[in-house]
């Protein structure tokens, strides 16, 4: 590649991975509906692009695997050739271009291809026409810029910048509150809007649809069926949804453990599928959606259900727990280190994927559940924090220090007489519109010692279904904060996600909302004998 081409390396391997994604897209609804003229004219296109932008570049290599998938895609429209006899290939040429543009990023050479256009050849039984060939660029039309590319790492750094600035904001609001100034004030509250804007700014600039993490998931399920000789239907329903960049680099990994446990346990052979009564072709559905400051994510099948005999004893042999524990205990168990499998496979059987997806998810502030029917299907459901900088938290007292809860996890403040609580067992529930909701007292959880008040302070929380009323001795006040990770000593205490500074300087730990309503029914305290 000459020098002046060098410069538009960057804008070339953007546009060329997304049109590599299209190619595989369409091709995938192409093979489900061969006779679909529009997805194959859609595939056509794809290629025709890439392999004009590849020409332009001087990406040969790239170009004449193009011109072969181009000659083979041409047989097809002509109805020399079926679909189905070639797609295999197709979609190792695919992986080889993705491969290609991979090695252009780090050494700015694509690979050797030539094998693989001679494979497509041998595909074709048609001789060559004279009409291939390689497109000249056309000429350029000086255009109005409407969009430019922007690397991932200056993006990271103008979040860093806005945390910063958000910190240095609240101790200007110290200083503004000590010092009653009026002009002071002013320029103050100025700079507050002004630095909410940005922050605003740059969190939706670091937003991207869902779907970067969906669309690579269509190829995968179909390769993962056909290794396994099963019938699979891939739905994906709320691509659009955006996260945080980060966020979504993080969960991709678990959602692919997910997609895989669902191939490999969920779905059923189709011979077992017909006995059962059920289509031949199983169906798997992600679904992605938005509440509060939040995003749920769901990955449910269609197949067998869990064996609650095979986790049982699983759980048995893992020693996770015991084998007379009730069925929503044995359920949550297979997110432990073991594996109802007794053969390893390259797609899953040993115990760890499971593992991983709540392990990450946790980390994010989140969590994951599953529900499962006998024949009728498993449901795994993530939720997830939109973005993990920068949230709202509510601040509170216990004892003399303070704690900060997310407010996307909060449900209601709510403040009772003493004489409201009652005990449940072991527990202290407090009655709210005729519903039971357990509570856990923070000073007793952190053994701190309790300042004692007539009239108690309680912030119901919630995680799915589930609910949780934490005593606090106080409401504080309701600020945007900058999440911080834990350091080692404390990171393995499984009440708090991280922690944040305020504009004094001092250090406050944010309240894993997550561990805390999924542990609540281990806070037993003798209650009683602590308040008389």
């Amino acid at each position: 590649m000459s020098e002046d081409l060098s410069k538009y390396k960057d804008t070339f391997l953007s546009e060329a991975k997304e049109h590599v994604s299209s190619m595989e897209e369409f091709l995938l609804k192409l093979e489900k509906e061969p006779t679909k003229a529009e997805f194959l004219n859609a595939v056509f296109r794809e290629v025709h692009t890439l392999k004009s932008m590849a020409a332009t570049m001087e990406y040969n290599n790239i170009a004449k695997l193009c011109h072969a998938i181009e000659d083979v895609l041409d047989a097809i429209k002509k109805k020399k050739m079926k679909p189905d006899i070639c797609v295999d290939v197709l979609f190792e040429c695919f992986d080889a271009l993705g491969l290609s543009l991979e090695n252009i990023f780090v050494d700015n050479e694509d690979l050797d291809t030539f094998a693989l256009a001679q494979k497509l050849q041998t595909l074709n039984t048609q001789k060559e026409t004279a009409d291939h060939h390689v497109d000249k660029p056309a000429t350029p039309i000086v255009s109005k810029v409407e969009s430019v590319d922007v690397k991932v790492e200056r993006l990271d750094l103008l979040m860093n910048l806005a945390e910063e600035l958000l910190i240095n904001r609240m101790s200007l609001d110290n200083i503004k509150e000590d010092l009653q100034h009026p002009g002071l004030t002013a320029a103050v509250d100025t700079l507050n809007r002004l630095v909410s804007d940005l922050q605003y700014n740059v969190m939706q600039s670091r937003l991207v649809p869902i779907s970067f993490a969906f669309d690579r998931f269509p190829r995968m399920v179909r390769d993962l069926a056909k290794d396994q000789k099963k019938q699979v239907n891939l739905e994906l329903k709320g691509s659009d949804i955006e996260l945080d960049r980060a966020v979504i680099d993080e969960i991709g990994e678990s959602l692919v453990h997910l997609l895989r446990n669902a191939v490999d346990h969920g779905i059923e052979m189709p011979e077992a599928r017909k006995k059962a009564g059920k289509p031949l072709q199983g169906t798997i559905t992600v679904t992605a959606k938005r509440e509060k400051g939040f995003v749920i994510i769901e990955v449910a099948d269609d197949g067998q259900g869990l064996n609650l005999e095979d986790i049982k004893n699983a759980a048995a042999r893992g020693q996770a727990l015991s084998p007379q524990a009730p069925t929503e205990e044995l359920i949550q168990s297979i997110f432990f280190d073991v594996s109802t499998t007794e053969h390893v496979t390259a797609v899953s059987g040993r115990g760890l994927g499971l593992n991983i997806v709540k392990n990450k998810v946790e980390s994010l502030g989140g969590g994951v559940s599953v529900e499962s029917q006998p024949q009728r299907g498993t449901a795994f459901t993530m939720e997830i924090p939109l973005t993990l900088a920068i949230i709202k938290a509510l601040f509170v007292e216990v004892g003399s220090g303070s704690y900060a809860i997310p407010l996307a996890s909060i449900e209601r403040l709510v403040t009772v007489n003493k004489e409201d609580i009652k005990g449940i067992l072991n527990h202290e529930a407090v009655v709210l519109n005729d519903e039971d909701v357990l509570m856990t007292r923070l000073d007793v959880l952190f053994d701190i010692p309790s300042l004692g008040f007539e009239k108690q302070p309680i912030v119901i929380v919630r995680k799915g279904q589930e609910k949780l009323g934490l005593a606090v001795d106080g409401f504080l006040t309701t600020q945007e904060i900058v999440v911080k990770p834990l350091n080692k000593l404390v990171r393995e205490n499984r009440y708090f996600s991280g922690s944040t500074i305020i504009g004094s300087g001092e250090a406050v730990l944010i309240l894993d909302v997550t561990n805390l309503v999924l542990t609540k029914r281990t806070h037993t305290v003798e209650y009683a004998d602590e308040r008389e």
